[in-house]
């Protein structure tokens, strides 16, 4: 409190009081703010980002209406209402709005698999439909925003197709940042929208089965994250400026193609396209997840390739494709997590894999990788091949003895900087066997222990 008894707040500028409020950013504690100061409740109304959530609006709600928030789904058309309200009031100081109804619905089953009696009718927390967008992108803060959040109630919006994309691309023109969430959507009457460098499309039906709205309308695309996009058939990524790319397929399109002279990393999660076709010379890092390898992949344009990070039990295919013909200087490899110690052996031969890592910089394997490989070097008949492996990571799993790893150890160039994390579960008399006979076997190599779980 002030000496005066008066609002402590009051010495502080309005525009750092504006500044403490956009970084508040949710919308009830924002409100709470307005009520305990004078100066935050005239700071508030050039506030710059705001976030409004269904479930905090429907607590509000039962606590100032006698006998709870009624029924209906939690947060009713209240969200609806804060967020065109915020707009309006806020009007061209909002720079950020986060709007979320998804309450955990988290990963929402193909639309087409939702029997029709399991739609919820209600429409009042469906934030990607046309009106629901309209409220606020028809403001002053419509052109102003940078970024916009929208996470929609899956119940409404699987079997609803909503208009979001084209009311967005008609009213936010200075709009750089994009994430919409849980929503069926379609692309009719899109506008293209050259100030956007970030989209993040997360578990959504998009009307848009070759991408081609989404190359045309969003051509300075820097950062892009397609996570559970369906309706897809041929998808075609065609963006000159794009860096970053995270993409996760949630069906089996017949083909996948990404031209991006720019792409500099890109982690591709799918089944098993029957054509992947990858024109992306400047790609430094590739992350691959993949239950199988079709049998037409185009990889011709990764001549800057340096780290590669694969989870697949395809992996001599993938190898072939990726490794073998690049310079590859990290290899990161992980299993499927169904994966049994018969699988990797038949999937490639412990030889094969010690002579790629022969060739590489540095070598990383995952927890279950690593105690498959545990196994499969019992079985190993040749180990002597002239190597560069400077540094080389391993998780043992729970140990009763001390294993056999002298295929890898012998493996590793002079100098070489060997990181053991042994499993949690494994006795502080099996560490100390294990530490002491390998340290003693091999004084060459320089040697760092850890613990995992």
């Amino acid at each position: 409190m002030s000496a005066d008894g008066g609002d402590p707040f009051d010495s502080l500028p309005a525009a750092i009081a504006a500044d403490v409020l956009g970084r508040v950013a949710d919308g009830a504690d924002i409100a709470a703010c307005r009520l305990a100061s004078r100066a935050f409740l005239a700071a508030s109304y050039a506030c710059s980002r705001v976030r409004l959530r269904a479930a905090a609006l429907a607590r509000r709600r039962s606590v100032a209406l006698a006998g709870g928030g009624g029924g209906g789904p939690p947060g009713g058309s209240a969200i609806r209402a804060a967020a065109g309200n915020a707009a309006s009031l806020l009007g061209p100081h909002l720079r950020s709005l986060e709007l979320d109804a998804s309450e955990g619905w988290g990963h929402p089953d193909d639309a087409t698999w939702v029997e029709e009696g399991e739609f919820d009718e209600g429409g009042d927390l469906h934030l990607t439909a046309r009106e629901a967008v309209v409220a606020w992108a028809d403001t002053a803060a419509g052109n102003a925003l940078r970024e916009v959040d929208v996470a929609d109630y899956w119940p409404q919006s699987c079997w609803r197709k909503a208009e979001a994309l084209p009311v967005i691309s008609h009213f936010c023109h200075s709009l750089l940042k994009l994430r919409l969430k849980n929503a069926w959507l379609s692309v009719d009457g899109l506008k293209i929208m050259p100030n956007l460098t970030h989209l993040t499309l997360e578990f959504i039906r998009l009307d848009d089965e070759d991408l081609n709205k989404l190359n045309e309308c969003f051509p300075c695309l820097q950062i892009l994250n397609l996570i559970g996009v369906g309706g897809l058939k041929d998808p075609k990524i065609h963006l000159h400026q794009l860096k970053t790319c995270h993409w996760e397929v949630s069906n089996v399109p017949r083909s996948l193609t990404i031209r991006a002279p720019n792409l500099v990393r890109l982690e591709l999660k799918c089944v098993r396209p029957d054509m992947l076709i990858l024109d992306t010379p400047s790609m430094f890092t590739l992350k691959l997840t993949v239950d199988k390898l079709g049998p037409n992949v185009q990889a011709d344009g990764l001549v800057s390739l340096k780290n590669l990070w694969i989870e697949s039990l395809d992996l001599k295919s993938l190898l072939q494709v990726f490794a073998e013909n690049h310079d590859i200087t990290t290899l990161e490899l992980e299993l499927p997590t169904s994966t049994n110690k018969y699988e990797l052996f038949e999937a490639v031969k412990p030889e094969y894999l010690l002579q790629l890592f022969a060739g590489i910089s540095e070598v990383k394997l995952a927890p279950r990788f690593s105690c498959e490989m545990t196994h499969c070097l019992m079985l190993c008949t040749s180990n002597q091949f002239r190597s560069c492996l400077r540094r080389l990571l391993f998780h043992l799993p729970p140990l009763k003895d001390v294993p056999h790893l002298a295929p890898l150890f012998n493996n590793c160039a002079p100098s070489c900087e060997v990181t053991i994390l042994f499993h949690a579960d494994s006795s502080n008399d099996i560490r100390q066997a294990a530490t002491s006979v390998w340290t003693l076997r091999y004084p060459g190599i320089r040697w760092q222990w850890g613990t995992w779980n």
